[in-house]
């Protein structure tokens, strides 16, 4: 004997040993408005959540369909009579046993609609806009040419129950229980008997509960009390029941048939025939049940799908998955009118819950109903949205600097440009509204960058509205060829080359080193702007500037450094001072510091720095002013750590123009201040 065969009879021993004793009252009478002194009240059917009654009201010898709904009071509202079905054929009709889907949006019935084919058949309607749709045959092969009624709908909407004739009854009214479970394609399967000890012979009206494990079924077998029974059993496995039990405190000598159960509640409501075997008068009972024979506890979660911007109805796909398969238990679908939504979820089990629509995002939570003591129901409101928001932050990929760049977005299979909103937040920041539902490539221009892209896939499971993401611009480079050469000898010099990148600050030191094709190439930033410095031991300094923004043509830089020798000249550039004044502007700084670093590398040269001035004023005024200027700089010189035995000063006015002072821009290239070697080691 195995575990499983065990443990069904440690069950089974278990409940044969509960005294009936303990099975509580005989039930109450529901009353008004549902019962009404002179008719018949039959069939009772509760929605899972216990918000909807349905029953048969049997009057002028008709059956009619009528529907309460809960109060705030939680009491019944007035019946009203679902027409769609009750005037669907004849007055001559019998309609009965109505059971309500998982979230009562369905009504399964039967009904003796097609007399001339068959007996009885099993139909549904629809409820749409809130209101109940024309009747439906369900169909082949759960209807056949004979008796097919009584349906009861599983929870999880993937077993229908329900009852046919017994063919091999003496009694023509005896019915035994057959299920039938939905496969893949959605089509119901072959329907089958359950099994002994569920059927043995004369069975009605089963109910499967919220649990889809519990079943209360009606019953005429040995050992009752009257002219039908109530029984409960449970599902230990496939196929696989405990031996029925009956509710012995509810049966009577009368007639107990069609048992209803919420998930929310331990009520059971039957119907109960008092009167001779042809003449049966049934009203609608209530009967709270003890804990030993009410299903699993369960949670019914409800609430509304909607859409998170416009707070319209959503029809949304519900998908009910085993977190650690990743199979699909069941599915389900809310209310597309309103977006509501109702599910029972059976205690056991951790629930991984799906929420989807076409071009919207899913919404993917966990629920644990494993260790849960009570029935529970929870409202749970639903949001999901049709846009994504797209962050992107711009980025130089060297420097790490934002960047405002152009952003083209196209679809993927079409290559279309698709005009969306990008919105610019701060530098090199965007945000991008992009509809769900769609593959995209997003790309990303920049003047002197390559361009970028990526694609993005909205076509999948999106569970998050935001979306953030860096993008790092690639800068082009510019092979930009260095030649320095001996201004006399016109030879190759081997050098340190000190280049600034100006947009950026960065600093490159490289030694020219010609390569086997007597070429110095180095790779420069194109659209940058650079400081080019070179101030090599023996040689005059150099220095200049690139705009590869404004000359992207340029590719080459040839230069001739001059030998220093005794009584060169060197003019120093952008050396300038207050009008009238020998105080220096801090734009002469730069070029100084350079003096200064010539200086330091020729640490035995001797210079004279030398001022000189236009012909505007007298004489004797511009060579004090000049002497003056020629001071200034070295002392500026002299804070810079040169040696005061290395450097002099001099003053020359207007005596040494180098250009006639006969225009303005003649006379700015007379005020001037220059260097001359007095000593070096080159002679």
């Amino acid at each position: 004997m195995n575990f499983l065969q065990i443990s069904i009879y440690k069950f089974i021993f278990i409940f044969i040993l509960i005294p009936v004793s303990l099975l509580g009252q005989a039930g109450k009478n529901i009353g008004l408005p549902i019962n009404i002194q002179g008719s018949e009240e039959v069939s009772p059917a509760i929605s899972f959540d216990g918000q909807i009654f349905i029953y048969v009201l049997k009057a002028n010898n008709q059956t009619k369909i009528f529907e309460c709904k809960k109060q705030e009071d939680n009491t019944w509202s007035k019946p009203n009579s679902i027409d769609a079905i009750n005037n669907f054929g004849s007055d001559e009709n019998i309609i009965s046993s109505p059971c309500l889907n998982y979230d009562a949006s369905v009504l399964y019935f039967e009904a003796n609609f097609n007399r001339d084919s068959s007996k009885t058949d099993i139909y549904f309607s629809k409820k749409v806009n809130g209101v109940w749709g024309k009747p439906q045959s369900i169909g082949f092969p759960i209807n056949s040419v004979n008796y097919d009624g009584q349906p009861s709908i599983s929870a999880n909407d993937k077993d229908l129950y329900f009852t046919r004739d017994n063919d091999e009854s003496e009694s023509k009214n005896c019915k035994i229980i057959y299920v039938s479970h939905k496969q893949l394609d959605g089509n119901w399967g072959k329907p089958y008997a359950l099994p002994i000890p569920v059927n043995t012979g004369c069975e009605y009206s089963p109910k499967i509960c919220a649990d889809n494990k519990t079943l209360y079924f009606a019953s005429i077998r040995h050992g009752g009390k009257g002219m039908m029974d109530l029984y409960y059993t449970k599902r230990l496995a496939q196929n696989v029941w405990i031996p029925p039990i009956s509710l012995d405190t509810i049966n009577s000598i009368y007639a107990e048939n069609y048992p209803s159960m919420a998930a929310s509640d331990n009520t059971l409501f039957f119907s109960r025939g008092v009167g001779e075997n042809d003449n049966l008068n049934f009203s609608i009972f209530s009967y709270k049940l003890p804990i030993f024979v009410i299903p699993t506890k369960n949670v019914i979660l409800s609430g509304k799908v909607t859409d998170s911007k416009t707070q319209k109805a959503i029809p949304a796909n519900i998908s009910i998955i085993d977190p650690n398969s990743s199979l699909k238990i069941s599915n389900y679908k809310n209310n597309s009118h309103d977006g509501s939504y109702s599910f029972v979820l059976p205690k056991g089990k951790k629930y991984k819950i799906d929420f989807s629509y076409d071009k919207y995002s899913h919404k993917i939570f966990t629920y644990d109903a494993t260790k849960i003591r009570k029935n529970i129901s929870e409202k749970k409101d639903i949001k999901l949205y049709s846009e994504i928001k797209l962050i992107f932050n711009i980025f130089d990929n060297e420097v790490f600097k934002p960047l405002n760049g152009k952003i083209i977005i196209s679809e993927l299979s079409s290559n279309n440009i698709i005009e969306c909103k990008i919105d610019k937040i701060s530098n090199g920041r965007y945000s991008i509204t992009l509809p769900i539902g769609k593959r995209y490539k997003i790309s990303v221009e920049k003047d002197f960058f390559i361009p970028y892209s990526v694609k993005l896939d909205l076509t999948g499971v999106i569970q998050f509205e935001e979306f953030e993401k860096d993008i790092e611009l690639e800068v082009k480079k510019k092979d930009f060829e260095l030649n320095v050469t001996d201004a006399e000898t016109n030879k190759d010099l081997e050098v340190e080359v000190v280049i600034t990148n100006l947009n950026s600050n960065e600093v490159i030191r490289k030694t020219i080193k010609k390569d086997k094709d007597g070429k110095y190439v180095i790779k420069l930033r194109d659209g940058d702007k650079y400081n080019v410095s070179i101030s090599p031991k023996g040689y005059s300094f150099y220095n200049t500037t690139i705009d590869l923004k404004k000359n992207r043509k340029k590719k080459n830089l040839n230069i001739k450094l001059n030998p220093l020798t005794k009584g060169r000249k060197l003019r120093l550039k952008k050396i300038t001072f207050e009008t009238n004044s020998a105080e220096l502007n801090p734009s002469s700084y730069t070029e100084l510091d350079r003096v200064v670093e010539l200086m330091k590398v020729n640490y035995d040269m001797k210079v004279e720095i030398s001022a000189h001035t236009d012909n505007a004023g007298s004489d004797n005024y511009n060579l004090k002013l000049s002497d003056k200027r020629a001071k200034s700089v070295v002392v500026y010189m002299l804070d810079k750590g040169v040696d005061n035995n290395n450097v002099i000063s001099k003053g020359y006015g207007e005596k040494k123009p180098i250009v006639p002072n006969d225009s303005d821009e003649n006379k700015a290239k007379n005020r001037r201040v220059e260097l001359k070697i007095m000593y070096s080691e080159n002679k």
